[in-house]
């Protein structure tokens, strides 16, 4: 409620609205400017409501973009947008109310139908979640001479398929891959679950050369506050005129030593350069995920990853998928990894995911990524499901390990 008031009472709607009449022709503003109000509803969103008559998206096509940059101006980067068409509510007609009482009988009982058949649904899911499935993608680029395989695993959150995690080792180990990519959240965010991870680490190291990106639940256990730009900087006491990007990589990190120790490579905005057969692949993991700090702690190292030594194949991991939500450099990487959203946990076939915590309900249909793979700046962007096993409303979204074939053509 605090920014909800901040907005009102500075009377920032006015100056945006001023802004934008700036920023478009006149023709537009007269037509819009009265159809839309600026509510902010916590730290990380803005919620821009549209009460036109005409359909949302004649409004986002004509607006969205100077509207985008009025806002960013006011509030900065670290706010998400999202535009919402306001509702009416209906008044029920007077046959309706007549009716009521059926209506209310035929609703319990179709709130019983559904109850039973949810039961169904997630003991059914709940069964079936007890293993994972494999995906696979293929992809191709002209840089390789013969196919490079990538397993990635995500979002494991210490769950085990066998003791130790036997099956999943024995399958990984059964599809030879070259490259293998965790891309985060293995473990939880607790101290404890750090033999899990090590353990883990040492197993998939033996089998091919294998990197570690940190997830949320890493950076909360290991350093103890989120990593967006506004943190960062009075942490450090940086300012824009002052930052130094590898300040955050110098923050004490005793996991990353204990993790290098049992054979993984933890990537902290670098990359690490290897040699498959006869070709040269460099893999890049991204530490702070989070767009309002990707840019200032992270610019010089991953501008320098991406322009150097073209002629490599270039993997780009980072545990979430946002900084390719809300940034569109010319290019990210030959193919990007990622996890986080558990595929939305639950997926409705047609719909598509039903939720995640940043994009609300139905987020694909706000462009956001959340599952599957997806074309950004040219490349494959595959988002994974993740493999966590524990979670009773895990429906008609098993959990997965993730495999990807780079061929040539």
């Amino acid at each position: 409620m605090d920014n909800i008031n901040i907005i009102k009472t500075e009377n920032n709607q006015d100056r945006i609205k001023e802004l934008f009449k700036e920023m478009v022709s006149i023709e537009v503003y007269d037509r819009w400017a009265d159809t839309f109000e600026i509510e902010s509803v916590d730290e990380k969103q803005i919620i821009i409501i549209y009460d036109g008559i005409e359909k949302i998206k004649e409004f986002k096509k004509e607006c969205k973009k100077a509207l985008s940059f009025c806002v960013y101006s006011f509030f900065g980067l670290g706010k998400k947008i999202k535009f919402v068409k306001k509702s009416h509510r209906n008044i029920l007609s007077p046959k309706a109310k007549k009716n009521i009482k059926a209506v209310k009988f035929f609703a319990i009982g179709m709130v019983f139908v559904c109850i039973a058949t949810t039961v169904i649904i997630m003991l059914f899911s709940y069964i079936g979640n007890r293993n994972f499935r494999e995906t696979f993608y293929i992809t191709s680029n002209i840089k390789i001479d013969s196919r490079v395989r990538v397993i990635q695993l995500s979002d494991l959150h210490t769950s085990s398929y066998g003791k130790n995690n036997k099956k999943l080792l024995q399958r990984i180990e059964a599809l030879k891959p070259d490259i293998i990519i965790c891309t985060g959240d293995m473990v939880n965010s607790t101290k404890e679950d750090e033999a899990f991870a090590i353990d883990l680490a040492s197993k998939l190291s033996k089998i091919a050369p294998s990197y570690y990106v940190y997830g949320n639940n890493e950076v909360e256990s290991i350093y103890g506050f989120p990593f967006s730009e506004k943190v960062l900087d009075e942490k450090f006491g940086f300012n824009k005129e002052n930052r130094d990007e590898n300040a955050l990589l110098n923050l004490e990190d005793s996991f990353e030593d204990k993790l290098e120790e049992a054979g993984i490579k933890v990537l902290k905005n670098e990359k690490d350069t290897i040699n498959v057969r006869t070709m040269t692949v460099d893999v890049y993991g991204i530490l702070n995920s989070n767009p309002s700090s990707f840019w200032s702690y992270s610019e010089n190292a991953f501008l320098e990853y991406i322009n150097e030594n073209t002629e490599n194949l270039k993997i780009t991991a980072v545990h979430e998928p946002f900084i390719f939500e809300e940034f569109t450099p010319d290019f990210w990487g030959d193919l990007m990894v990622c996890g986080h959203t558990h595929g939305g946990v639950v997926r409705v076939p047609v719909l598509g995911p039903l939720f995640t915590n940043e994009g609300g309900l139905l987020p694909e249909r706000n462009g956001d990524f959340v599952y599957g793979r997806y074309n950004v700046a040219g490349s494959p962007l595959i988002v994974s499901s993740g493999l966590e096993n524990s979670n009773i409303l895990r429906i008609n979204n098993q959990p997965e390990l993730v495999i990807i074939d780079i061929n040539k053509f």
